[in-house]
This record gives structure tokens, sequence and C-alpha cells, in this order.
């Protein structure tokens, strides 16, 4: 009977150890399972250096030398356009006139009083020379004779008012009034635009940001319609931008011949000191993410994910180049930017081919 019950207890301790490496097997499967459940599959792109830089090719934006809306000051009746839509008009130039009837009876009025008091003030000073006027009398009617100069000065203003004037010498656009309507303050007439030179900005990479000084030659090309020109850096913004740390560039180009238009994109060719040529590593734009503290990307380690804060310089519209924070053969994540999460587990399932991601010189 012991005998039995011994054998028997044997058995029940045998199957209880199996049951419980089972239940520790499973648990170790379902980790496992939820492990590669976190991996994600992406493209790698290997970091190499690339061509030296001894120029390099900007987006830029032409927009007038000048360029204002003209608006109206005051409300009343347009009585008068003296432009037609599209032309050139010289600074100084009447380009509306509003109803100043009114006004002008004021100022006839006004410079009536003015006269009077004039009048008043000159006969006071008379007595008052001959000790027939007292001091008192003399200040009341000079205050007078003032306040009617002023009377007349705030009329004449209110009348310049119902006068838009070019600031400018340049051209029209559409006007959007016309002679006997209605408008009140602020109603606009057209834009004046002084195309005959162009302005083109641009922004520059830090790591160039010395590049170019005022007088620097710049080539600017539009594409588009296979046209170029020579522009003068004519202002540099003296700080960097904190969003992208870039230097705000902007350049002169003489337009008389109307070939560009502004408002256009173009491609601007900056000259890259000799003392700031340096091989870059570029990458593929889709690769940056941008936050508060600048760009970044993410390069893969022992199968994780590590976020890289890079500094950029030039920019074509495919790649990015880096000056610093990469290191000659990173494998850099270019694909599944938005699952792609610090430390997270990532598998390269196919590697993007090198290509001229380079910036020409």
């Amino acid at each position: 009977m012991k005998k039995n019950w011994i054998i028997t207890l044997g058995i029940f301790l045998l199957v209880a150890c199996a049951s419980e490496e089972k239940v520790d097997s499973s648990k170790k499967g379902s980790r496992k399972g939820r492990s590669q459940a976190r991996m994600i599959s992406v493209e790698g792109y290997l970091a190499e250096p690339g061509q030296t830089i001894s120029s390099s090719k900007l987006a830029g934006n032409l927009s007038a030398y000048d360029e204002v809306e003209l608006k109206t000051e005051m409300a009343g009746k347009l009585v008068a356009l003296k432009v037609k839509d599209g032309a050139y008009v010289k600074k100084g130039s009447l380009i509306a006139k509003i109803n100043d009837a009114e006004l002008q009876a004021q100022l006839k009025q006004a410079n009536a009083s003015l006269e009077l008091a004039k009048q008043k003030e000159t006969r006071t000073k008379t007595l008052f020379e001959k000790q027939s006027a007292t001091q008192a009398e003399l200040e009341t009617v000079v205050a007078a004779r003032a306040s009617a100069e002023a009377s007349v000065a705030l009329i004449l203003a209110q009348i310049r008012k119902t006068e838009v004037i070019a600031p400018f010498s340049g051209t029209l656009g559409i006007l959007k009034v016309s002679a006997g309507e209605w408008v009140t303050t602020g109603t606009s007439i057209a834009t004046l635009a002084n195309v005959q030179k162009l302005k083109v900005s641009f922004s520059l990479p830090q790591r160039y940001a010395t590049s170019v000084s005022k007088g620097t030659k710049v080539k600017i090309n539009d594409s588009e319609r296979g046209i170029s020109a020579e522009a003068t850096v004519r202002v540099l913004e003296p700080i960097l931008s904190q969003n992208n740390r870039s230097r705000i560039i902007q350049a002169e180009i003489n337009n008389k011949d109307n070939l560009f238009i502004a408002g256009s994109f173009v491609e601007v060719t900056v000259p890259i000191e000799a003392g700031s040529e340096k091989e870059v590593i570029h990458v593929p734009a889709e690769a940056f993410t941008l936050d508060d503290k600048g760009p970044y990307l993410f390069v893969a380690e022992a199968g994780k994910a590590v976020k890289r804060y890079v500094t950029t310089g030039l920019r074509t519209p495919i790649s990015i180049s880096v000056l610093d924070g990469l290191n000659k053969g990173d494998t850099i994540i270019v694909s599944g930017m938005m699952s792609v999460r610090e430390g997270i587990s990532i598998q390269i399932k196919e590697w993007r081919r090198k290509l001229n991601y380079g910036v020409e010189k």
C-alpha cells in the first residue's frame, strides 16, 4: 500500500512539472511574439561622402523691386480715374480722385477766417505799440491767427486724402474700381509695381553663410522659360533663421526687358568660396524630420532606430546635404518614417540604391 502511494505521488509531481514548463514556454512565446510585432521593416541608405561643392544651386523667388496696393484714405464718390489698366505711371502721378466739393467749401471758409485773424493781429500789434492794447489782447489775436492757420492746414490734409497718388514709378495692374463708384476708406484701386528691377530672395545654409557678401554675383535661371541672367547680392540678413539655421540673401536683377516675371520660382547658383569647400553626405530628403531642436533623422544601430540630430547644408529637390552629425558608413532609415520611433526594433528589408543626390558644380 505504501509503495503504491509513493508511485502515485511521483506521477503527480511529473505531471505538475510538465504543466509548469508548458506554461512558462507559452509565456516566453507570447513575449517573443510581442517583440516581433514591434519590429518594422524599412529601407536603408548607406552614408557616404559626396562630391566637393564649389557652387550651390538653391531655390529662389522673384519679387518686384517696389510693390504697393493703392488704396483710398477716405470714403466718398470716385469722381475720376486718371489711368488705365496696366499703364506705366511716374512717381507723383494722380491715379484717382474722390469728390472734395464739401472740403473745398470748408477751405474757402477757413481761408476767410484766417484772413480776418491776420487783420485783427495786425491792428492789435499797432495798438499795442501805441500802448492802446494790452499784452493779453495781443496774445489772444496771435493765438486766433495760429488756430485759423491750423484749420486751413487740417482741411488741406483732408483734401489730399481724396487723391490717390503714385508713391513711385511703376506699372499698374488691373483697376478694381470705376469712376462714379462710391468707395470706402481702404478700398483697393490697383496694384502698383516696379518690375524694371527685381529682387531675388534665397536662403544660404549656416555652413556657407559667409561665402557671399554684398556685391557677389549670382546666376539666376528660369528653367521653365529657358532664360537666365546675372544678379548682384544687395542685402544679407544679419542673423540666421532659427527654424533652419540659414541666412536669407537678397539679390537684385536688371529687368528692363521684362524677361523675368515677379512671383516666379527660379534656380540660384551661388559660388562657394574655396575656404568653405567640403565633402558632405547627401541624404534623400524624405529621411528628415524637423522639431524645435532642429532637423533630425534615424540611423540603424544594432537593430534599433536611433534619433540623430544633424546640421544640414544645401538642398536639392530630392536630397539634403548633411554637414555634421553623420559618419561614413552609417545606415540611414529612409522609409516608414511615420512608424519609426527612438529605440524601436527595425529590419532593413532592402537598400536604397545610391543615386547622384549631390549638388552639381
